[in-house]
């Protein structure tokens, strides 16, 4: 039984580490553009956007949840360029910035009218609160909206899904709409999320008296765990992408950011439709404090050496993540787009070999990675 209980709140710590802001996003992105292709548009997703990110815990778990030794066999320069370059594309200039504009998308289904920067101010201004106070409010929040998004999201899945037929597949474009999956997986992000993030996961489980007393067991009880987390996630998106394309002719006109409280509204109805919307806001909130307080440490830590304060860290994320949220939803994907396309195959690969190094001893790592790299280049100038 106390296994039983540590796979379940292991699997859905690697659940919730990957169910953000963009997860909500993403998918019914992908179902809107399918064509009515929607199987292979959800294969696609799921291929990136749920094994890939689990594939990189497991890199993780391998090594022991090190970021600076799975890095450094990319040399040691490595083990500051890359977190640097994957913190940034997951703060300020990317996830962060994303956060404030999901959130302002979600909080005009309330006041409609409200201007982006005008909120984008408002929502720095309390992210700076919150990260510089290390607010206990964050962490409750977080245990709190998991649940609360899961339930409305049942409820949208249950409505939604019953008052709209099925669409009709083009006779062309399942290739496209594969494809596009893939490409949406890519940004979520959430491969980077698992090198950071998975630190927390990892510590769960080896520190559990089960697993310490029988290391043995940590493999299993791992494994067991990620297939709980993956498959909460894959269902959620499953059922996002379906209905995307169930109400893609409505979805058509409305920015990414706002389908999802378009969607609630359109099958739970207008009163139910602003829970759901604050919801989101609430779950975009706890996702950009930890976000910029992550930034914002590695820039006081390891950039400036600890010649800048706390305060003014999380200042320099927040203008900069402030700047970037102006572009909105779609500018910033069209900005991040080209550098996940080609980078995220490479990602793959080191992950993969990562993995291959701790179980079978391959030792290359360099030169497949920058094959990938240069031949995804080559494919995309073709």
């Amino acid at each position: 039984m106390k296994n039983k209980t540590l796979i379940l709140s292991t699997g859905l710590a690697m659940f919730s580490m990957f169910f953000g802001s963009g997860n909500l996003v993403f998918p019914l992105v992908v179902g809107q553009m399918s064509e009515g292709h929607f199987a292979l548009a959800a294969i696609g997703i799921l291929l990136t956007g749920v094994l890939v990110p689990f594939l990189g815990i497991l890199a993780m778990f391998l090594f022991n949840g090190d970021s600076n030794e799975f890095f450094a066999r990319l040399g040691k320069p490595a083990t500051f360029w890359f977190p640097l370059i994957a913190l940034s594309l997951m703060g300020p200039f990317g996830v962060l910035a994303r956060c404030i504009t999901v959130a302002h998308g979600a909080f005009r289904l309330l006041v409609p009218d409200t201007s982006l920067w005008l909120f984008s101010i408002f929502f720095c201004v309390v992210i700076f609160l919150l990260t510089i106070r290390k607010n206990r409010i964050v962490p409750v929040l977080g245990s709190l909206l998991t649940p609360l998004l899961l339930a409305a999201l049942a409820l949208i899945a249950i409505f939604g899904l019953g008052s709209v037929d099925l669409p009709i597949a083009a006779d062309s474009g399942g290739w496209n709409s594969f494809k596009d999956g893939i490409f949406q997986g890519y940004q979520t992000m959430d491969l980077l999320a698992a090198f950071f993030f998975s630190a927390f996961v990892i510590k769960h489980l080896r520190n559990h008296k089960g697993t310490q007393e029988d290391p043995s067991k940590s493999i299993s009880i791992f494994f067991k765990s990620a297939l709980v987390g993956a498959s909460l996630l894959s269902v959620i998106y499953f059922v996002l992408v379906l209905l995307g394309a169930m109400y893609a002719p409505e979805l058509a006109s409305i920015p990414p950011q706002e389908m999802l409280g378009f969607v609630a509204e359109r099958s739970l109805g207008p009163l139910a439709a602003p829970i759901v919307s604050m919801a989101v806001v609430l779950a975009c909130l706890t996702t950009a404090v930890v976000l910029a307080s992550l930034f914002a440490d590695f820039l006081r830590k390891e950039v400036s050496k600890e010649k800048i304060k706390a305060p003014l860290a999380v200042l320099i994320t927040l203008a900069i993540a402030f700047f970037t949220s102006t572009l909105e939803f779609s500018g910033i994907a069209k900005m991040l787009g080209p550098i996940l396309e080609v980078t995220y195959p490479a990602l793959i690969v080191m992950t993969v070999l990562s993995i291959f190094y701790k179980l079978w001893g391959w030792s290359s790592m360099k030169m497949p990675i920058a094959v990938a790299f240069v031949l995804k280049l080559l494919f995309r100038a073709i």
